[in-house]
């Protein structure tokens, strides 16, 4: 991120949440190394498709729920920069928006990790039976 020296600095009293996301980044690393091994080797199935899906479904609500305090500062944020930068009001809009993505980049990040494996489910599933996986019945 290029304009990162630009980000107002504000302490919204935000956590780190480091040690977390680097077990989730661990987790989905292994769910990757299994969706590989089921892909290579043409071993899915009902039961290990739904297996999978229930556990990137699980990394994938750990991670949002640690994302969840980032949503809550996005009006202060957009306030603050609409006042620091009130001369120009395109120029607040876009270093808002790119501090608001900076700040979920990583939550963001294994989030669509998480939803990128969930289509190579899908698409393994699907290439093995030829219909949908049983959980698109849900």
């Amino acid at each position: 991120m290029g304009c990162q020296e630009s980000f107002i600095i504000y302490d919204f009293n935000l956590p780190t949440n480091a040690n977390e996301l680097s077990k989730a980044e661990e987790v989905i690393e292994k769910l990757k190394l299994k969706i590989k091994d089921i892909i290579v080797n043409k071993t899915i199935n009902d039961k290990i498709h739904t297996t999978l899906f229930e556990e990137i479904i699980r990394v994938l609500d750990y991670v949002g729920n640690l994302s969840v305090p980032f949503f809550k500062v996005e009006e202060k944020l957009e306030e603050l920069y609409i006042l620091q930068y009130s001369h120009s009001p395109k120029l607040a809009k876009k270093l808002w928006l790119d501090h608001y993505e900076f700040i979920h980049h990583p939550y963001n990040l294994l989030k669509n990790r998480c939803f990128r494996m969930l289509d190579e489910l899908d698409e393994a599933y699907i290439k093995r039976f030829k219909h949908e996986p049983p959980n698109w019945k849900i």
